[in-house]
């Protein structure tokens, strides 16, 4: 292809003639390979220069994602509401269970009874059934055939799966989990009795029908269920190039990034010195932006030098900060100093780098340069300022004239990316900036635009959370494809502008998912999630919940706390990893293992008290008042079991204590949470600032299999309650020299009763004693005194810790 092109010397900002013919390439739909030659190092460098806000800037990862879910549960149940696991942090998806290869094929298993127990050597397609049904294998209510004399049941179907991966079977529910799995005639599943199961994980793809074949131990449940393990991370550069095998043109042979020998990078704006040198894809550090794509188009395109200019930065409006000369003033706040600072920082950094050619190009021969075009990628800022969207159009305009008068190129190809939040579902607040970022390059509307300015409308660049390394929308998700796509799309109209001949990369309006299963239902009724809770019962107790049993990082925890130990670092929270064995149960709606109240109501019942200000004074603008004072004479063995409250001139009264600068009222009137308490009125006053408090409990009989705590209620949330010390039977249980801090909220508060303590309750008596401190401050800053104290005992239930 052969073009006429525009040509600026160095040092010199005048518009010269062209300069004759230059070769320039066509650019095909899949980029070739660098072919490792530097630019024609005769001819005027081809100087781009890109600017916008941080996605420009380039926030597409390089490496290092994470995948949205540590792994995917499957079911054929129809009650699963595909979505979130009930607990756990897995997703709960669909798959399909068949009776045969046909497209039409129904639902299920053909299942056949034989007489007899289990034999794994018999070849049951060769031996004579009792009886043939078809079974909604994978429902979880749905029973498996039985007879009264002995006998094995089998099963056989045929499954897929929504996403090609690694994955895990699992049969049965209970008693019909004994069984043997076996896929395309190896097995993949067994569990045999007092046995946990054995498995074996298998690559499946997606669009494909796998045979299984279920040999039944016992009969029960027709559940059955897939989990997809080894969940990998998508949308870094690492992933879609080197594992989905998008872009081969980044690396070469060996596997190694490529790196244009032609195409010099220079970061003109985030760091003070510029850097820069070869692309390649480490270019921009441990992320990408759009000149990786770009810079690879232009580069294929130009034979000579290219040179990309990169003058950006985040959270930037074009209706500000970027504000162009020829929108003149808004006169707002700090308008003198800050507006339109960032085009005037872009200008600068563009000047400054073309002063410096002969130390940014390698083998620069003192050819000058030609400002080959300007690429713009911005628009998120506008978009949350009220007023901004409708100006855009306007500025945009500005900017694209401001911006060639500044160089004196008043043809300089111009090409705009559009904002793509959401991809085709964009929100109303950036709807108004894409049509304004469209309407520049529309000729009849701007006719001097036109043939010098494009507009890539980006929404179809736009890639799902699920294909993406984090939930992060204004990033577009750090789709690192997201940003190779605009970079390519915004080099390709480059090239046609410039009278090159680029393909342009192929369109799909409607993306599909890649495992369009996942997807959470909001609209189920109150029966749908009943029934969907009974149909994830094996997924949760059998899946999710031995996974986080046999979890390294649990189980010495898990010993540690069966035991009664304490554990090496306990803390003021009283939620440990039994809670979250429990939690799992509860998730599907058994509660056996919940806490529960035990003994007497002591949250309202009358405590012996006494509450004084210590001599040891504290600054009340500061937190954490728990101390080491001293106590008033004769109490200093106030936690003893024969100290006598009345002789020390105790009062007695009904607990909770607590005070509201001075008030008998709720601390947090929002509050319903039974493990705090804060929500209803105090009954006696906490006039001063340290709290004493005691008394004697008669209890039942501790339970074997159980565990106990006493739970410090009234300070759950942040900001909330001082320190505190229990005490039982004279003998210090537990100790906090803090209150809630940030990020700490939402939990009980207290002390496990430890087995060196067991013995204590035995008897049937128990006295608890409690000391705490009035707060004072929220946050660091000095307020109105406020507290609320109330304590009392639970009861556990240890769950089993082993399938059962």
């Amino acid at each position: 292809m052969i073009t006429c092109k525009f040509r600026s010397v160095l040092g010199l900002a005048l518009l010269l003639a062209p300069v004759g013919l230059s070769f320039a390439a066509d650019v095909p739909l899949d980029l070739p390979l660098p072919d490792g030659k530097p630019g024609d190092s005769s001819k005027p460098v081809q100087v781009y220069i890109l600017a916008g806000q941080s996605n420009m800037v380039g926030m597409g990862d390089l490496s290092g994602a994470r995948p949205l879910y540590p792994s995917i549960f499957l079911s054929a149940d129809p009650n699963v509401i595909a979505g979130r696991m009930p607990v756990g942090g897995s997703a709960l998806a669909r798959h399909g269970i068949y009776q045969s290869t046909d497209t039409d094929a129904e639902s299920g298993a053909t299942v056949r009874l034989y007489r007899g127990e289990l034999d794994l050597m018999a070849d049951y397609s060769l031996l004579m059934p009792v009886k043939t049904t078809t079974v909604a294998l994978g429902t979880v209510s749905a029973k498996l055939p039985a007879a009264e004399f002995s006998h094995t049941v089998v099963a056989n179907a045929l499954i897929d799966v929504p996403a090609t991966g690694r994955y895990q079977l699992h049969a049965g529910f209970g008693d019909s989990s004994y069984a043997v799995v076996l896929l395309d005639g190896k097995p993949v599943y067994r569990r045999d009795f007092g046995e946990s199961a054995d498995l074996e994980t298998v690559f499946l793809e997606q669009g494909k029908r796998y045979p299984i074949s279920i040999r039944y131990r016992k009969g029960g449940s027709a559940a059955f269920w897939i989990e997809q393990v080894e969940v990998e991370g998508k949308g870094d550069l690492e992933t879609i190039v080197k594992k989905d095998g998008k872009f081969p043109y980044l690396i070469d042979q060996s596997g190694n990034w490529t790196v244009r020998q032609d195409v010099y990078f220079q970061e003109a704006r985030i760091s003070p010195d510029g850097k820069g040198g070869l692309l390649t894809a480490t270019s921009n550090g441990r992320s990408i932006g759009p000149e990786l794509g770009f810079g690879f188009v232009t580069g294929t395109f130009h034979d000579e030098q290219v040179l990309l200019i990169k003058t950006a930065m985040g959270n930037r409006a074009l209706g500000w900060d970027f504000r162009p000369p020829s929108s003149g003033r808004t006169n707002g706040e700090g308008a003198d100093k800050w507006e339109g600072l960032e085009y005037r920082l872009m200008i600068e950094g563009v000047r400054k780098t073309l002063k410096d050619l002969a130390k940014i190009i390698p083998g620069y021969q003192g050819q000058g340069y030609e400002l080959a075009g300007f690429g713009w990628f911005q628009g998120h800022k506008d978009g949350l300022i009220e007023g901004m969207g409708a100006e855009y159009e306007q500025n945009l305009v500005n900017l694209i004239n401001d911006v060639r008068k500044e160089f004196d190129a008043p043809k300089m190809p111009a090409v705009i990316a559009t904002v793509g939040f959401e991809g085709w579902n964009m929100g109303e607040n950036y709807l108004p900036i894409l049509k304004a970022q469209m309407a520049v390059s529309d000729g009849q509307k701007y006719p001097e635009f036109a043939g010098n300015v494009a507009s890539v409308d980006t929404r179809d660049f736009w890639r799902e959370i699920s294909q993406s390394p984090v939930s992060q929308n204004y990033h577009y998700h750090r789709n690192a494809e997201t940003y190779m796509l605009i970079g390519e799309a915004m080099g390709r109209a480059m090239v046609r502008l410039r009278g090159g001949q680029a393909d342009a990369i192929p369109t799909m309006r409607h993306k599909p998912d890649p495992n369009p299963s996942v997807q959470e239902t909001f609209d189920s009724t109150e029966q749908q999630l009943a029934a969907s809770l009974g149909a994830t019962q094996p997924l949760v107790l059998d899946g999710a919940l031995q996974s986080f049993l046999t979890d390294p990082r649990n189980q010495q925890s898990l010993t540690t706390l069966i035991q009664g130990e304490k554990p090496p670092r306990s803390n003021q929270f009283l939620r440990d990893t039994l809670d979250g064995v429990a939690s799992y149960y509860r998730a599907v709606g058994i509660t056996d293992y919940d806490w529960k109240p035990f003994g007497p109501v002591m949250q309202n019942t009358s405590w012996d008290y006494f509450t004084f200000d210590p001599v040891e004074e504290a600054d009340k603008a500061k937190g954490a008042r728990y101390r080491n004072v001293t106590y008033p004479e004769g109490m200093e063995d106030w936690v003893a079991v024969d100290f006598d409250p009345q002789k020390a001139n105790w009062k007695t009264a009904a607990a909770p204590f607590g005070q509201l600068n001075g008030q008998l009222v709720p601390l947090n009137t929002q509050c319903e949470s039974s493990f705090c308490g804060c929500g209803t009125a105090p009954n006696t006053l906490w006039d001063r600032e340290v709290l004493l408090m005691r008394q004697s409990f008669k209890i039942p009989k501790l339970k074997p299999g159980h565990r106990y705590r006493i739970v410090v209620g009234g300070s759950c949330h942040v900001n909330a309650g001082e320190g505190f010390a229990l005490f039982v039977d004279g003998k210090q249980l537990a100790e906090s020299k803090d209150g809630v801090y940030r990020r700490q909220g939402g939990q009980p508060r207290g002390s496990h009763i430890y087995r060196e303590f067991i013995p204590m309750l035995e008897d049937g008596h128990v006295l608890i004693a409690v000391k705490s401190f009035l707060r004072y401050s929220h946050p660091r800053t000095e307020i109105y005194p406020r507290g609320h104290m109330s304590v009392w005992m639970e009861e556990m239930k240890i769950p089993p810790i082993q399938q059962p």
